[in-house]
């Protein structure tokens, strides 16, 4: 893939959104923002796998693996599918839904 796809955020007042992104093969979605016609991917420090949850001294790009483009291509029709047909999400997050069991629950699992 010679070019990278950008989707911007609808509702977005900064430029957010997400780039589809192949390095070596394997695609990627990475949060990335638009600034002045140029897209700018987000980086991280991820944590040291050795338990102490320290960051690591090198960022990394912000971002999902998918695998190979045939794999790819599965794992985004399989949540395409899941989202069409499961009634359980909706789009309508109100306030009402603070601090009980909906998108905003006070109770983080970790």
């Amino acid at each position: 893939m010679s070019n990278e796809i950008f989707y911007e955020y609808d509702s977005t007042t900064y430029g957010d959104g997400i780039l589809l992104n192949e390095y070596r093969g394997e695609f990627s979605l990475v949060a990335a923002k638009s600034k002045d016609g140029e897209i700018y991917m987000e980086w991280v420090f991820p944590q040291k796998r050795d338990g102490s949850k320290k960051p690591i001294e090198k960022s990394l790009p912000w971002k999902i693996k998918l695998g190979p483009k045939t794999e790819a291509i599965k794992v985004l029709k399989f949540f395409l599918e899941k989202l069409e047909g499961d009634t359980s999400f909706s789009d309508d997050f109100s306030d009402d839904n603070r601090g009980k069991d909906g998108p905003y629950n006070d109770d983080i699992p970790f």
